[in-house]
């Protein structure tokens, strides 16, 4: 019987053949060719070796570009202001332009003192435990970190905690705070945090003057998730899920106007959430933790805590969910966060339907409209129109009038 120092020699000897064959090595493996995988796999195989799988590519880790402050392309404000340091360009055109009509050369002297000074009173204000929901995020109602200098100034002041701690607010008493007698608590963080800090478009909604944005920050979610390794992303999601039922209270579906301001909470958030993984870097940085095997568990973990919360839906009175939005939300995301595996690492073996037991119509429902109108979500960028959104359901052979 060969010793295992003999059989290591052998095999790694083969591993050079397979190597020297393809021109492709074990630790290249970190790419996106399934071509390249296979060939060399097929090599491997022909000199005795087991398949190996390609790692996923790691997100970047901080620190992080910051959107531009001229045109807001997100994460390329490679180039900052020197005389204030409080504001971040792609190039020189940017710069240039927003120095002559953007405001800055009038804004430039004290910028990073204001800058400064509203970043440290917002991160205050959203930390101050002592005060009813409402009020801590009322500081966020004129945006007043949009842009990348006040909020690369927040994050210095303890922003990504503010954030964590809000999440956690949530996760352990949304639904108590809705159903409080007084309405400063009926209020929550996770919807504003997400559509003010999170959200992307920030300097086009000013450009063209509407408040309508359909992207996220990806590089402000990765700083968020990154800030918190070990469960900042697990806080978050737990926020979004509670945060989603509260709607369905009984006290609050028997008040017209409060389940519908609920279940639009509801709405907005979950919409961030298909928005977070049509973009690639934030569904990097929230999948791609270390390698394939942990991508999987994460993406598991995700979609199983998704279960007991999609059941309470299923099984709601008729009409509090209305149009089944919110149900249809809870298809879409974890369709979403599987092709997102299957994009950025390779996994084929994730199996939203078999984690979410889902059954008889709720299966068809899954298979025939919300994968394919997530996975579309992912290709174009965008959520789908009326027009495309019937294109889809026509392709996947669902019948849709005119």
């Amino acid at each position: 019987m060969p010793s295992s120092k003999k059989k290591k020699s052998k095999q790694k000897k083969a591993a050079n053949v397979a190597t020297a064959t393809t021109g492709v090595s074990v630790n290249d493996l970190e790419f996106d060719s399934e071509a390249a995988v296979e060939q060399l796999n097929n090599a491997r195989a022909a000199v005795g070796l087991n398949r190996v799988d390609p790692r996923p590519k790691k997100a970047d880790r901080l620190p992080d570009y910051p959107a531009c402050d001229g045109c807001g392309s997100e994460y390329c404000g490679t180039m900052e202001c020197t005389a204030c340091g409080s504001a971040f360009y792609c190039g020189r055109s940017c710069q240039v332009n927003h120095w002559k009509n953007g405001g800055h050369k009038a804004d430039c002297s004290t910028l990073k003192e204001r800058s400064q000074s509203i970043a440290k009173s917002t991160v205050e204000k959203l930390m101050d435990e002592s005060s009813p929901p409402l009020i801590r995020v009322q500081v966020l109602h004129d945006d007043p970190l949009d842009g990348s200098g006040p909020y690369k100034f927040a994050v210095d002041y303890g922003l990504h905690d503010a954030i964590y701690n809000a999440f956690k607010v949530d996760q352990e008493g949304v639904v108590e705070n809705h159903t409080n007698d007084n309405p400063l608590y009926r209020c929550c963080l996770t919807q504003w945090l997400m559509q003010s800090l999170f959200r992307g478009e920030r300097i086009s909604r000013v450009h063209h003057g509407n408040n309508s944005f359909g992207k996220v920050d990806g590089g402000r979610i990765q700083g968020y998730i990154h800030s918190h390794p070990d469960d900042g992303l697990q806080v978050w999601w737990k926020a979004s899920l509670e945060s989603a039922m509260v709607f369905l209270h009984p006290k609050i579906s028997a008040t017209p106007d409060e389940s519908f301001r609920c279940h639009q909470m509801a709405r907005d958030i979950w919409a961030m959430w298909t928005y977070t993984f049509a973009s690639k870097r934030a569904s990097e940085c929230i999948l791609l933790t270390h390698d394939k095997a942990a991508c999987l568990e994460r993406a598991s973990w995700m979609i199983k805590q998704m279960k007991p919360y999609l059941s309470k839906l299923q099984s709601a009175r008729e009409g509090v969910d209305k149009g089944e939005v919110i149900q249809a939300y809870f298809n879409k995301v974890p369709a979403m966060i599987a092709a997102q595996c299957r994009e950025l690492a390779n996994v084929t073996s994730l199996d939203p339907v078999k984690l979410l037991k889902l059954r008889g119509l709720h299966k068809k429902m899954y298979e025939n409209i919300a994968k394919p109108h997530g996975e579309d979500m992912i290709r174009r960028k965008r959520a789908a129109d009326t027009e495309r959104s019937k294109e889809i359901l026509r392709k996947a052979g669902v019948f849709v009038g005119e």
